[in-house]
């Protein structure tokens, strides 16, 4: 699995490892502020040494309140005078606190870099690297060359691991609102549904009631007729809209699969289906787009696959079908193994005569096994609704 494949499929733990690596090895840098501490103590007169402490530890404390800052993703008013006062401890520091300051030159540079933003990042970051150097070879520090490289690849790696848990965080936001749009977008397809439903439908009931009320009492066999006229709406009305609650007249196998594929792979899915046989009565494809939208959005919510594959297995034997919706994505163990979702899958396919089983293998991947009778319809899909626009 190569290194990008593993940002697909993020969930709550893994932002959380990623925030706390990168939030520990920011503060546990910090630990080298022993090294000048210590040196001060050791060659410098005590008030000098005090000096020395004093400058250090307020160092540190400007470092860590910026790093914990970008790694809570909680941006203050009070960064930017930080960062100003941590610019001016570390000019002062290589004169108070002698050369050995240069053993932690890697903070200014990481600091302006998790604070500003854009072009001013990386110039702030190339700066304090320079000006720090600088600044240990005026002090008469010995190997700042070697001591350069060494910040620059530490503050290089604190900053990295910083933004790489922000952009873990950014995925995972990102995961969440496609899987409301999708929610969304079925309850627009809802409502569109009811209007075309019942748009019509209620027009015609309300010109016949107000033609039904213009009728004189002498016309009764007129005004039974359009009152006949009305129930007869009224009941087709009440008949189609029992149909689009259950899916039967604009769920499409088709469709939903088309669906399924498009949401997967914006979300950066890699998608392999086998086509799913068209003798297929139209109640068990139903329930099969059903099942496939629900296993689809089970993946996308739940798991961190990077493939997802669709196989179909015909026993012609026994007259069933059976469909496997696979993902390598069950080593996350934040799947609906259990939740409602599946089991709503399971109470549909039951309707129809059909189970559904979930398995995990040893190798993270998770299946959705669906097995459906052939049915006893002609061998032709049904047709889709068309899109509207």
């Amino acid at each position: 699995m190569g290194a990008s494949a593993r940002l697909i499929g993020v969930g709550p733990r893994t932002l959380r490892i990623a925030r706390l690596t990168a939030g520990g090895f920011a503060v546990g840098m910090a630990v080298f502020v022993a090294v000048p501490v210590a040196e001060a103590f050791r060659a410098f007169s005590p008030g000098r040494a005090a000096a020395a402490l004093i400058l250090l530890t307020g160092l540190t404390a400007c470092y860590l309140w910026l790093v914990v800052s970008a790694v809570a993703d909680r941006p203050a008013k009070a960064d930017l005078p930080v960062l100003s006062t941590m610019t001016g401890l570390s000019v002062a520091a290589p004169f108070v606190a002698g050369p050995t300051w240069w053993s932690i030159g890697f903070m200014l540079p990481a600091a302006f870099a998790l604070t500003l933003r854009g072009w001013r990042a990386a110039a702030g970051f190339a700066a304090a690297l320079a000006g720090g150097a600088a600044l240990a070879w005026l002090g008469g520090g010995r190997w700042v060359g070697y001591g350069a490289v060494q910040n620059l690849l530490t503050a290089g790696a604190l900053v990295g691991m910083v933004l790489f848990a922000a952009l873990l965080r950014e995925l995972h936001r990102t995961r969440e609102e496609l899987a409301a749009l999708a929610v969304t977008e079925e309850r627009l397809r809802f409502a569109r549904e009811l209007h075309d439903v019942l748009g019509h439908n209620l027009s015609v009931i309300a010109m016949k009631t107000e033609l039904a009320m213009r009728i004189s009492a002498g016309q009764r066999e007129r005004l039974q007729a359009e009152l006949a006229d009305i129930h007869d709406a009224a009941r087709r009305s009440l008949r189609d809209v029992r149909a689009v609650v259950k899916g039967y007249r604009e769920m499409s196998l088709e469709r939903e699969i088309g669906g399924v594929r498009r949401v997967l792979q914006t979300a950066g899915v890699r998608c392999e289906f086998e086509p799913l046989p068209a003798h297929l009565d139209r109640e068990i494809r139903v329930a099969l787009a059903w099942a496939l939208r629900e296993g689809a959005t089970n993946i996308l919510r739940h798991s961190r696959a990077t493939v997802c594959r669709l196989a179909v297995e015909e026993d012609e034997e026994h007259g069933r079908i059976e469909i496997r919706l696979s993902n390598d994505g069950a080593g996350a163990g934040e799947g609906d193994t259990d939740g409602s979702g599946l089991a709503g899958v399971q109470e549909r396919l039951a309707q129809v005569g059909g189970t559904s089983t979930r398995q995990t293998t040893q190798d993270d991947w998770f299946h959705l096994v669906l097995d459906v009778p052939r049915g006893t319809a002609a061998a032709s899909p049904v047709p889709s609704s068309p899109e509207r626009t």
